[in-house]
């Protein structure tokens, strides 16, 4: 293999970070430039790039999460932003890079995992990391005791709405105590600011955001931002509508009352991979949310 210069945590050096953005671009159609103008990574999102020259031809970066799994606080890196210039593939770039940030951060953390593209499932093995089964939740919208709440829908654009969003980001409990995630505002931020920037739903009694969305006649969860507790049942009988048929929980799912169906989800590009030293609970759900 060549030898690269291998660098990290550039953002603030223009001249890496808009070629890295070229790269992401060309790679995955994602464009950064705007989160980090933003000032949107809050020093949780760290990239590891080889260079040749002053062009960033191989990444990986890691983001530094606060899991919770039983009601623990666990500390976790999800790995994303995989990516190797064409030009440069075949030369084991990826692989010294997974190399060098197991070997840096394995004994820091409790928990690294990643969710893969069908293209590599081979790849993330060598290093460790099993692939990991995530479950689907779905409840029968039938049986909910349907309740009437204000709700609004959120405006980012909006001053108020935008301290709004702001505030329960930054701060928001855990979306499940079987498996969530607290200190997120980096990736929450993006996700409520530009993907789901059409999905935002505030319960205004209880100070509460549903990110959700309706197709057809299935309602989807996304996530629950809170500054207190909540109790899930709750929040779902103030949001479903009679017309809805199908309810779809996208994270780990604490419904009390109501019956769940539930089985292992299959997605296209999306599979989980981990490496732990602690006990996983059985069933596993990351948030939409923090995929990054």
């Amino acid at each position: 293999m060549k030898k690269y210069k291998m660098i990290s945590n550039y953002m603030d050096n223009e001249k890496y970070r808009l070629s890295f953005n070229k790269l992401a671009a060309n790679t995955f159609g994602l464009d950064f430039e705007d989160w980090y103008k933003n000032k949107l990574f809050y020093n949780r999102y760290i990239c590891y790039s080889f260079v040749d020259g002053d062009e960033v031809v191989a990444n990986i970066s890691i983001n530094k999460m606060d899991l919770i799994i039983e009601d623990q606080k666990k500390k976790a890196l999800q790995i994303g932003t995989v990516m190797t210039h064409s030009e440069y593939r075949s030369q084991g770039l990826s692989a010294a890079l997974m190399k060098h940030i197991i070997e840096k951060y394995e004994n820091d953390y409790d928990v690294i995992y990643l969710f893969a593209n069908d293209s590599v499932l081979n790849f993330y093995p060598k290093f460790g990391l099993k692939k990991t089964e995530e479950y689907f939740y779905e409840v029968d919208a039938a049986q909910i005791n349907k309740k009437q709440s204000p709700i609004r829908k959120l405006n980012k654009e909006n001053e108020e709405d935008y301290n709004i969003i702001l505030r329960l980001a930054e701060k928001r409990q855990p979306v499940s105590k079987k498996l969530g995630i607290c200190n997120d505002i980096w990736p929450l931020l993006v996700y409520c600011l530009y993907e789901y920037s059409n999905n935002l739903y505030y319960l205004e009694d209880e100070d509460i955001i549903l990110i959700a969305e309706r197709e057809e006649n299935r309602l989807h969860i996304y996530d629950i931002l809170s500054l207190q507790t909540f109790i899930l049942d709750n929040i779902i009988e103030k949001v479903v509508l009679e017309s809805d048929k199908t309810i779809e929980i996208h994270f780990a799912s604490e419904l009390m009352k109501y019956n769940v169906i539930k089985g292992y989800k299959q997605r296209e590009n999306d599979t989980l991979f981990v490496r732990s030293k602690v006990d996983l609970p059985k069933e596993i759900l990351f948030p939409m949310t923090s995929h990054t």
